[in-house]
């Protein structure tokens, strides 16, 4: 049989299944897998990161755009640590991710060498398969082996490569066919259609709450909820599965949702959860009542509510059946008690979204931002206030995107998302909305963006503190400790790197501002100064919430000997979201 060397292996099993990028740094310990990547850069493009948490970062949004596998690359020991936020990342929003984690010769492994690290326990928690390479394996069958695994179960693959026996020679199998179905969902039952049918028939006060596992489903989902006269909530990665002004839309669930989705899921009598395994249970009904779940994956559920109707299967095909078999409602009370008060909510935003003052609003700068946006624009929000802002005053439709690190909230995530949108999406407008903390933790890769012309308006929300982690604190009652940021211009950096740059302080600069940045043809940074004592409140204060704040008060006067009344949210406010 004709031989092969393994690197040469490796790389034709990722084209086999049509990958053709990959994230990464190179070094000694990858550098044979790399040796081969150069001999296919005409097919297949090597994305040098600066730092390679950006590179599976970048690899989990690609997934969460495309629903196509995302790679990363690292040498093994602290490369391969680098990459953990980001397998993480994947891990918890259930996306497949593919590492090809290098490792010490294997004529050294156990000799506590240089770099040397124990690889495969490092990523037992996060993977759903690792395999490190030992000498005589079959490479390219262990590679599609880890790419099928990782699609199947919907998580982290790692391949550990001992450099030197990627430059050994082996069996070619390269010319075999592969299999490169991905998993197909389950066909609903249709005796489970039917009892979830009944239970919505007879309900009175029915909510949805939706997550991304209905992106697929769009279009259903507006079908049903119209046909049932049902209120839709999303969860926060959720955002464009149905329009933000579609009538039935009520926002968001959880501590940055909405006031109106809180009342609504409380007073529900029937909860229908299509495509989410929510984790945030408080804000799911506290009352035993019933409920109904559409997932692919039968261990999900039941798993954070108890269910009386479990609907496994694809849920594109399950709300069309459920829209064919359901009474179709004209009217329903519940849905206009929840209509009204939602447009009490919108009422709100819409005053905070005109909010002219100085220093500029975050809420008035969405707004902007949501007028001037392509209709078919990306946007990778990061983790922080900027997501509350994002979520709640956005405008965004179905032909948008909206990608975020959404289970393990991790910092950081807004630049990478923008890298991966502008290669997944070449001709369509990437956003990226990042608070000052979040995009310094790795605003380093604003130069890969430069470098491979990956044009992308990235809005750095510059309040020069983590302004998150300081309502945070109050909330809890405790005093603000270790938040501030000396001042940083930002734009200038962009500049530095290579691309354009914009402050914006001036709250009658913003449209122009915004719309300019917009129309530019390169990586582009708009350093916005915004309030710092922009309050993301809940949109629903809870009592520990609000003993939280008072505690926080008494103790900012008794210990600090001082209560700066701008910090504090006008009692107005305040008011309206705990009543």
């Amino acid at each position: 049989m004709a031989k092969i060397k393994a690197n040469e292996a490796l790389v034709r099993a990722l084209q086999a299944w049509d990958i053709d990028h990959l994230y990464g740094i190179p070094g000694d310990s990858i550098d044979a897998v790399v040796d081969n990547l150069r001999t296919v850069r005409d097919a297949f493009k090597f994305y040098h990161v600066r730092h390679e948490e950006v590179a599976s970062l970048a690899a989990a949004s690609y997934t969460k755009m495309t629903g196509k596998i995302g790679v990363a690359l690292s040498i093994g020991g602290p490369g391969v640590v680098h990459l953990l936020n980001g397998m993480y990342d994947a891990k918890l929003d259930g996306v497949p991710q593919l590492i090809l984690a290098g490792q010490t010769n294997s004529s050294l492994l156990g000799t506590k060498a240089f770099q040397e690290t124990n690889i495969t326990d490092m990523v037992s928690d996060v993977s759903v398969y690792s395999h490190q390479i030992q000498k005589g394996d079959n490479v390219f069958e262990v590679v599609n082996e880890a790419i099928r695994t990782a699609y199947e179960k919907k998580g982290v693959a790692v391949v550990i490569c001992p450099n030197d026996l990627l430059n050994d020679k082996i069996k070619d199998t390269t010319h075999k066919a592969v299999d490169t179905m991905r998993p197909k969902a389950p066909s609903p039952k249709p005796r489970a259609v039917k009892k979830a049918a009944k239970l919505i028939n007879k309900s009175k006060k029915p909510v949805m709450l939706v997550g991304v596992g209905a992106q697929n489903a769009r279009e259903e989902l507006r079908e049903f909820v119209e046909a049932a006269k049902i209120p839709v909530i999303h969860t926060l990665p959720a955002k464009t599965v149905i329009p933000d002004d579609h009538p039935y839309s009520i926002g968001n669930l959880g501590k940055i949702g909405t006031k109106t989705s809180y009342q609504t899921m409380q007073d529900a009598d029937l909860l229908i959860m299509v495509g989410t395994n929510y984790p945030y249970v408080d804000y799911l009904p506290k009352k035993n009542i019933k409920a109904i779940q559409i997932d692919t994956n039968p261990e999900i559920i039941g798993h954070r509510f108890d269910i009386n109707v479990g609907i496994v299967g694809d849920s594109k095909v399950a709300l069309h059946q459920l829209t064919e078999t359901i009474k179709h409602v004209p009217k329903r009370a519940f849905l206009d008690k929840t209509l009204e008060r939602k447009a009490v909510w919108d009422k709100w935003m819409d005053q905070d979204m005109r909010n002219e003052s100085s220093p500029i609003r975050p809420e008035r700068l969405m707004r902007s931002i949501s007028e001037y946006k392509n209709d078919d624009a990306i946007f990778s929000i990061d983790v922080g206030t900027s997501t509350v802002w994002s979520t709640r005053y956005l405008n965004l439709s179905v032909n948008n995107k909206f990608i975020i690190s959404s289970w393990l909230g991790t910092m950081g995530c807004g630049l990478p998302g923008a890298i991966a949108a502008k290669i997944a999406y070449p001709k369509r407008q990437a956003i990226a909305i990042v608070g000052d903390g979040a995009f310094q933790m790795v605003m380093q890769d604003f130069a890969t963006a430069v470098q491979y012309d990956l044009p992308m308006t990235i809005f750095v929300m510059n309040n020069k503190q983590l302004s998150f982690i300081k309502y945070e604190q109050q909330a809890a009652g405790e005093l603000e400790y270790a938040i501030d940021f000396s001042d940083m211009n930002h734009a200038k950096f962009a500049e530095a790197a290579g691309g354009k740059g914009y402050v914006l302080k001036d709250p009658n600069q913003i449209d122009d501002v915004v719309q300019a940045a917009l129309a530019e043809n390169q990586p582009t940074i708009v350093d916005v100064h915004v309030d710092p004592n922009a309050a993301p409140l809940p949109g629903k204060i809870v009592n520990d919430e609000a003993l939280g704040y008072g505690k926080w008060a008494y103790r900012s006067v008794t210990e600090d000997k001082h209560l700066d009344l701008d910090q504090i949210p006008p009692i107005s406010v305040a008011v309206k979201r705990f009543l």
